[in-house]
């Protein structure tokens, strides 16, 4: 299957989606990870992002041209990724550093006053803990900003099932990361959903 070209992959991707979509994926899974390792300097979410482009290949495969080559179209998505982890972490960091400079119970209390990397860590750690379904919801609602009624859509799900796996997961994620977080802290960098 080395000699099929992408023109190729794309076209048995439309008439068989899972086997061309398979060829893709181990054809470019380790190239972009080790592209989003290199700009993201953490292994667990670069995994993440190239997750995610391979999630939105995937749902743009039925009307995905044939071309030369699907490496650029494929870095222009991890690259668009990429740029939303930086620009959400800037906002992250800019909130948490408001707290730090405006609390005084943040300037008392170091050990609650957590680096923005470590907050991510928790969090990270506490959604790879949920169930997969949960944790599949609460990514697509945090990470792609997607609405209950989007998700809803995309998963053959009730909007309602939808909400309360978003609020369950929330509360688990708070819970295990309100052990070692100022709660205002963790409200700003992890807010309730959205009733929308």
């Amino acid at each position: 299957m080395a000699t099929q070209t992408d023109r190729d992959l794309v076209a048995l991707a439309r008439e068989e989606p899972v086997a061309g979509f398979r060829l893709i994926y181990d054809r470019y899974w380790a190239l972009l990870f080790n592209m989003a390792v290199k700009r993201l300097q953490d292994a667990a979410e670069a995994q993440d992002v190239v997750q995610e482009v391979f999630m939105t290949l995937w749902k743009q495969l039925p009307g995905l041209e044939p071309r030369e080559s699907l490496l650029p179209y494929l870095q222009v998505l991890l690259k668009n990724r990429i740029l939303n982890i930086y620009a959400r972490n800037e906002v992250k960091l800019k909130y948490i550093l408001q707290i730090q400079e405006g609390s005084a119970m943040a300037h008392e209390n170091t050990s609650q006053a957590l680096a923005l990397k470590e907050v991510q860590e928790l969090i990270e750690k506490a959604i790879q803990q949920l169930p997969p379904k949960m944790q599949l919801i609460f990514r697509m609602s945090r990470e792609e900003q997607m609405a209950p009624a989007q998700i809803a859509a995309q998963l053959s799900l009730s909007v309602q099932t939808v909400k309360n796996q978003l609020n369950r997961a929330t509360e688990k994620v708070r819970r295990m990361v309100g052990i070692h977080v100022n709660p205002s802290l963790l409200l700003l960098v992890l807010p309730a959903v959205a009733a929308s």
